[in-house]
């Protein structure tokens, strides 16, 4: 594998009025007042040249600490590449998660009402709606002023505005709706937390929200300009993270205590007891330079000009903002070039284009904060209470410098509070795929667990996956891999030729992965040893799994859809099963596979098959478990596609064989201005009452009689 240290050829701008200044001199040819040098030969004799720097695609190196020379020639290297010596712009392959990790079975004991699921144990993760037993925070994207107006007169609370400067009455903002629970189970708004972010914003919007205690922290992202184009994680505008930390002690008045931005965009947020973890990516910018002029002399003057640039300027910016009107009250480096890593055999000609930031805060205490940076544009990170994984995908080219394959670097970090120590990288070939790459990650105390897809040029066969095993003992830096799955020994294939994964999902010392074709094999691998990994079980049947969630060491639920299998004489597990449309599937994987029951939704999708966060998932007791779920399907009535939303309801008992069982499905009444799509929809169980929320408005029903449905609240 090729380790030289490179950067992806993206446009990326550094706006500072030193360069401005700098670059419009030297294209004039005007050295008056100004410290760049350039060196233009009058005569006949040739003009100087500007250093050919190396293109800045992400290294498999060990890192090390970065000097403000070594952190700053980087990122100016990268730079001077992109706008100068190739106009040739690659769009790094990112995602930002939005929807993203897996839940947390581990933390699956019984408790007295649903809450939201997580990767692990112990590290909450943000979404668009929390409960913390009495009060609801639910966020409504589409909120009407004039309601809002209205509802506060009438209930008398106190609007805590984020930005109450903003023209309230020309704009809709986003805004979290506080509902109380009442003692007959109804909800009462006490109060609405006007986010400030409006459309006149420019593409912000909020991301999630967190609780603890009695605190409510809100995180947003999102560009001003409506001339980018979506880069996934990575743009060249102008982006910023937002965050809003609100006391919330008496909800009928919430009031901001903290208000900050970061220069860049929103990757990944967690919560660790009281440490928040930001997770974002940023572009140092170069503007307004004419790049129409190729000529050695304006490459040699852009390199000067860049050169001349403070590292300072490079480096993303962490504002502190007044909690009452929003405005500005300072403004310094989120971090210094000596906070950071650079990969080790970096050299002079290497260059960088992006930076990983990664800021743990206090919230007891949020002036506390520890931001540790990589120089590259990594794709995302996996986060455990005491280890962030950063990883990455390292290109390699052919001789006509076509990029044909692809690595995973992954740099371990060890985390002590909000103290970040490297402690060692692995490089595994393949990616983690496209869609919740941290399910395909799990970590141990001494091992990290990791399942790659690699693209083959074979027809018949396209991919090939690898379970690795990863030794978190680094020797000189380096992570060795223990074992891998297929091996020597074990040489069979994970997945039918040409299937790709769909799901993983790890529990205990057992791994599970869904690939699919058009025969969805679900293998059960025993990962107790780490030098040994055996598949000791796997089933075959039409459809697969896009989400695996354990409910213990025996049953696990997947979610995902059934696809008919044509031509193939396959006996159904159960009826029904030659419908397309939503799949859900209970299994006992505690021996031979099997599957206990299953339901097919003709037509449909959830989704939670690609957001985790939209199921719902109550451990009442050891052997009974509530899954909700929205669900939505389309139906044509008169040439007109109308949405079927409603949210179902499935009770599990793990008593003698196991049964699952579709109980309720709840259908709240429609109304003309609902929002149409499903992708938002959340609920919350708590003892026998439901809570469905869509598109803001809340609705309640009971198991007892779910005829009967309440609101909208």
């Amino acid at each position: 594998m090729n380790t030289q240290y490179k950067s992806r050829t993206r446009k990326a701008q550094v706006s500072t009025s030193l360069l401005l200044i700098c670059v419009a001199m030297t294209m004039l040819g005007c050295g008056g007042g100004s410290d760049t040098r350039v060196d233009i030969d009058p005569g006949n004799g040739s003009s100087p040249e500007a250093p050919k720097v190396n293109r800045a695609d992400i290294s498999a190196s060990i890192l090390k600490p970065s000097t403000n020379e070594s952190f700053g020639r980087l990122l100016k290297n990268g730079l001077y590449y992109n706008n100068f010596q190739t106009s040739n712009v690659v769009n790094a392959v990112a995602s930002d998660s939005l929807a993203s990790a897996v839940p947390s079975a581990e933390s699956a004991s019984p408790a007295n009402f649903s809450q939201t699921i997580t990767q692990e144990a112990g590290v909450d993760e943000m979404d668009i709606m929390k409960f913390d037993g009495d009060f609801l925070y639910v966020l409504d994207r589409n909120s009407d002023v004039d309601v809002i107006s209205t509802t506060a007169a009438k209930i008398n609370t106190s609007l805590d505005l984020t930005s109450p400067a903003l023209p309230i009455n020309d704009t809709s903002p986003e805004i979290i709706r506080v509902l109380q629970r009442e003692n007959d189970h109804s909800l009462t708004e006490v109060s609405r937390i006007n986010t400030g972010i409006t459309p006149e914003n420019g593409y912000f919007s909020v991301k999630g929200m967190f609780i603890r205690d009695k605190q409510l922290v809100v995180v947003g992202s999102g560009y001003e300009s409506t001339n980018n184009q979506d880069q996934g994680i990575w743009w060249y505008g102008d982006n910023q993270v937002t965050l809003d930390i609100i006391d919330t002690s008496v909800p009928s008045s919430p009031s901001i205590t903290t208000k900050l931005t970061i220069q860049g965009q929103s990757i990944r947020s967690r919560r660790i007891d009281n440490q928040l973890l930001i997770v974002s990516s940023f572009l140092p910018q170069l503007t307004d330079i004419d790049l129409s002029n190729s000529s050695t002399v304006m490459q040699q003057a852009g390199f000067d000009a860049i050169q001349a640039v403070s590292t300072d300027d490079l480096i993303p910016r962490l504002s502190t903002r007044d909690p009452l009107t929003g405005e500005e009250a300072s403004s310094i480096p989120l971090f210094s070039a000596n906070d950071c890593y650079i990969p080790q055999d970096a050299n002079e000609l290497d260059s960088a284009t992006g930076i990983i930031s990664m800021t743990m805060i206090n919230l007891d205490n949020p002036a506390q904060m520890q931001t540790t940076c990589i120089n590259g544009q990594y794709d995302d990170v996996y986060v455990t209470t005491d280890d962030i994984f950063v990883h990455g995908n390292v290109p390699t080219y052919d001789e006509n410098n076509n990029r044909v394959l692809e690595s995973t670097v992954v740099h371990h970090f060890m985390r002590v509070n909000s103290e970040f120590t490297y402690n060692g990288t692995a490089e595994l070939d393949g990616t983690l795929g496209w869609q919740n790459k941290n399910l395909r990650l799990s970590a141990t105390d001494t091992h990290l667990r990791a399942v790659t897809s690699e693209m083959t040029l074979d027809e018949n066969d396209r991919f090939d996956h690898t379970l690795y095993m990863i030794n978190l003992t680094a020797t000189d830096r380096h992570l060795s891999i223990s074992a891998q799955l297929p091996n020597n020994n074990a040489p069979a294939e994970l997945g039918k030729p040409n299937e790709d994964i769909r799901a993983v999902r790890y529990f205990g010392d057992k791994a599970y992965i869904v690939t699919f074709e058009t025969i969805d094999p679900l293998y059960v691998i025993d990962v107790s040893d780490p030098s040994r990994p055996v598949i000791t079980g796997e089933l075959e049947m039409p459809g697969y799994s896009s989400y695996l969630h354990p409910i213990n060491a025996q049953f696990i639920l997947g979610i995902g859809q059934n696809v008919p299998v044509t031509g193939i004489d396959i006996a159904p597990a159960l009826t029904g099963t030659d419908q397309s449309g939503a799949k859900i599937a209970l299994f006992d994987v505690s021996g031979t596979p099997r599957i206990v029951d299953e339901f097919i939704f003709p037509d449909s999708y959830s989704p939670a098959e690609f957001d985790y966060h939209a199921l719902t998932y109550l451990a009442k007791s050891e052997v009974e478990h509530i899954f909700a779920m929205p669900m939505q399907s389309w139906t044509l009535n008169d040439s007109i596609w109308l949405p079927d939303n409603r949210l179902e309801i499935f009770e599990v008992d793990l008593n003698g064989n196991a049964s699952m069982a579709n109980t309720i499905s709840v259908r709240p009444p429609s109304r003309s201005d609902e929002y149409s799509w499903a992708t938002e929809d959340r609920a919350v169980v708590i003892g026998d009452i439901i809570y469905y929320v869509k598109g803001a408005q809340v609705w309640q029903t009971t198991f007892n009689d779910a005829s009967i449905i309440n609101g909208p609240y």
